[in-house]
């Protein structure tokens, strides 16, 4: 997904990510940027790898 298009749906995204676990890959000019995730999967990595979780 652009940049453009996940800032129009932000809110659909971050609900998809929150209630169904969907993961959103964002791109800038065709290149991958960033992932949006789920918390509660971040957490889990951050968990797994030492580095605890922040307060959300």
């Amino acid at each position: 997904m652009s940049v453009r298009q996940l800032r129009d749906n932000l809110g659909r995204r971050v609900e998809a990510a929150h209630l169904t676990g969907e993961h959103t890959i964002v791109e800038k000019y065709g290149e991958t940027q960033a992932v949006l995730v789920p918390y509660t999967w971040w957490a889990g990595q951050q968990e797994r790898s030492g580095q605890g979780t922040l307060a959300p």
